[in-house]
């Protein structure tokens, strides 16, 4: 079983067993499933019994090491030598204990993993950073993938070639372990083996509030997704057969919080060239439309952000915060100027409703603020005043 831990096996243990071993100390996610992992040349066992052994030239009880040798061999000196690679962990841990009582009869011992081992896998194809990358026996392929900078956004998520020292190839669909958790649909690699991304064949476009935790492209190129208004992306990625819109927007990464996921949609050209837009609501429950390759799915949503505009200092597009009312997104635009009528400050709702300013509490996010102009604001100003009367006291004089 497999607990989501973090923990590193450094140098304490390495000093407990015998001091430095060579091999560097590698940060882990999660602790090592001895069922899963794979053995291999460059894995330091450990091996623990009671007591001192006849003819032990290292002396003394505890823990003693075993490096895996480059052709497969846990050696325990004074006691013997085991073909553990290609074994899972807990299979190579039980070869050894099995191969000590058979030479102590009546002794027994505990064998397991105390350093991974750390060698070089040639990844490359359509990754951001095509080249060698450093990594460890429990590392899965999209921790290597990462390693190399990612799966560019033309690449192929369903076919991915892990290819062995030997030439055999096995070919990986990713999406069923981001989907389903499907364990082997992540494998870890062997020295020797290479990873190589094939450019996907045909694509869908994604558009609308959206969260991407995959990389999408705007073109072939591999170029970042591009940003179409404040808060949403679009941009293309692979099209997997069979897939719907929820199961594409799940693969990568999700609708944004402000999504309005009861209005998505799917944009399809016909055979005659037209565009027909196809209601593919998520969360119903119910049937769902199949994609097509280029096929444009958009999730509506309303924007996080609050317009003010009018008498402020500073009228422009304000981040939207949950329940704060009118007074707040004007003192985010440095407030009233003074020729405010603020007792007319209307505020325009995301349906397009207009309300007073005074009568709503909490300014839903996509909201616009807007703050009027007084009439006659002139008039409060005394030399304007002033200013006004001799005009028409002049005008009065003219007319003697």
């Amino acid at each position: 079983m497999t607990f989501f831990l973090v923990l590193v096996l450094g140098t304490t243990l390495s000093a407990q067993m015998g001091g430095e071993t060579g091999i560097p100390s590698m940060p882990l996610m999660g602790e090592v499933d001895g069922n899963l992992y794979i053995v291999g040349p460059g894995d330091m066992m450990w091996f623990s019994f009671p007591g001192s052994l006849p003819g032990d030239t290292a002396g003394g009880s505890g823990p003693r090491t075993l490096e895996v040798t480059p052709d497969g061999y846990a050696v325990l000196p004074s006691v013997g030598a085991w073909k553990v690679s290609g074994l899972t962990l807990n299979e190579a841990a039980s070869v050894i204990e099995r191969g000590f009582s058979s030479r102590f009869p009546g002794m027994s011992g505990l064998a397991g993993l105390a350093r991974m081992r750390v060698f070089l896998v040639p990844v490359t194809g359509h990754v951001n950073y095509p080249g060698v990358v450093q990594v460890t026996g429990a590392d899965g392929l999209l921790s290597i993938l990462d390693k190399a900078g990612g799966l560019a956004s033309t690449g192929s998520m369903t076919g991915i070639l892990i290819i062995g020292p030997d030439g055999d190839t096995s070919v990986v669909n990713v999406t069923d372990f981001l989907l389903l958790g499907e364990m082997s649909c992540n494998p870890s690699l062997s020295l020797g083996d290479r990873v190589h991304v094939p450019e996907a064949e045909d694509f869908v476009w994604m558009e609308g509030a959206l969260h991407f935790t995959q990389p999408l492209s705007v073109g072939f190129s591999g170029a970042a997704e591009e940003m179409v208004w404040s808060g949403s992306r679009r941009g293309m990625t692979e099209y997997v057969p069979g897939e719907t819109a929820s199961g594409l927007i799940s693969r990568m990464g999700g609708t944004a919080p402000w999504a309005l996921r009861d209005s998505c949609y799917i944009v399809r050209v016909t055979d005659s060239g037209n565009n027909v837009r196809i209601p593919s609501p998520l969360d119903t429950g119910g049937s769902e439309t199949v994609l097509l390759p280029g096929d444009l799915v958009v999730c509506p949503g309303t924007p996080p952000v609050v317009t003010v505009s009018g008498e402020v200092y500073s009228p422009g597009i304000y981040p939207h915060t949950a329940g704060m009312g009118v007074l707040f997104y004007v003192d985010q635009a440095g407030g009233f100027l003074r020729a405010a009528r603020r007792s007319g400050t209307r505020v325009r709702l995301p349906d397009g409703e207009e309300v007073d300013g005074d009568d709503i509490s909490s300014v839903p996010a996509g909201s616009s603020v807007m703050v009027p102009r007084k009439p006659f604001v002139g008039w409060e100003d005394p030399l304007l005043i002033i200013t006004s009367v001799a005009s028409v006291i002049i005008a009065w004089k003219s007319l003697d």
